[in-house]
């Protein structure tokens, strides 16, 4: 029996599946683990914020010591359920090497949450990090953000947000990168995830990126492993193109290999496609200020 286009229910859970694919997956979240560690012990300017009343509403920030750069904030996978921000350090360092400001959100998981509270919590991160900036000294006006699995969902919500309903700019967020994304969300009420997740078909509606579009938007790059499964490839095919369709800026980072968890590495690879894409990215936004003091620019 077909349970979501061609597959049926077995076909499809293995298609997002994405552990059962890298037999090694433990030994990289170990690592991942460790680097991370490794590197905030080293960090000169480490700070861990609180945006909310919960323990899990916290982000990492690590700053370059440049008052005058952006901010990059990275947004963890998990499938909104697991993994944490602090496991995510590691990808910090080539940023903070070049001259940039860098953040890891926390945001409650489910299933102790719904997708609303999920969203809910990046946006109040996102605008914490917006109104904190004269606080800490990154340029709070030329914030990218980027997230791999979840994290690439949760970073095109971010992109598709009407900031002004918050009361601020709305160009909060600059650009973005989302990797390995989930812009699709109905498969994943049809497959196991849902047994955490706990997606209703209003949820599908509301927090699918595909399904709601914005009207103007920041420039968004693309990336998916090239190992991935056809449902990730899918994915990221059928955004690019509603995108594009809708007169907005979208570019591919093509990835020939890599499977779903060698995206975060290369995000924080400073010889990787991924990493250089977003610093170019990055680097043509603060060629467009005067003497490239984004600091000035953002207390004006």
């Amino acid at each position: 029996m077909l349970v979501y286009r061609n597959f049926t229910q077995d076909e499809l859970d293995s298609q997002y599946n994405v552990r059962n694919g890298i037999p090694d997956y433990l030994d990289i979240f170990a690592r991942w683990k460790r680097e991370s560690a490794e590197f905030r012990g080293q960090a000169q300017h480490y700070f861990e914020l609180t945006y909310g009343n919960d323990p899990a509403q916290k982000i990492d920030l690590f700053l370059a010591g440049r008052n005058d750069a952006p901010l990059v904030v990275f947004i963890h996978g998990g499938y909104w359920h697991s993994l944490d921000k602090s496991d995510f350090s590691y990808i910090a360092r080539p940023y903070i090497d070049a001259g940039l400001n860098f953040a890891a959100i926390n945001y409650r998981l489910a299933p102790s949450v719904k997708m609303e509270e999920i969203v809910s919590d990046v946006r109040n991160a996102l605008l914490f990090l917006h109104n904190s900036g004269g606080c800490y000294g990154y340029a709070w006006k030329h914030i990218y953000v980027t997230g791999s699995s979840a994290g690439g969902h949760l970073t095109a919500v971010a992109l598709s947000t009407d900031w002004t309903r918050y009361g601020v700019s709305t160009n909060l967020v600059k650009g973005g990168c989302a990797l390995s994304g989930l812009y699709d969300l109905e498969p994943i009420l049809l497959c196991y995830l849902n047994d955490k997740v706990q997606l209703d078909r209003q949820d599908v509606r509301d927090f699918s990126p595909i399904q709601n579009l914005p009207a103007k938007a920041p420039p968004l790059l693309l990336a998916v492993g090239g190992d991935e499964s056809a449902e990730f490839q899918r994915q990221q095919a059928d955004y690019f193109t509603a995108w594009q369709s809708s007169g907005l800026a979208v570019s591919v980072i093509e990835q020939t290999d890599g499977h779903h968890f060698d995206m975060c590495d290369r995000l924080g690879d400073r010889d990787s496609a991924v990493f250089k894409a977003l610093k170019t990215m990055i680097d043509r936004d603060e060629a467009k200020v005067p003497n490239g003091n984004l600091a000035e620019q953002s207390a004006g």
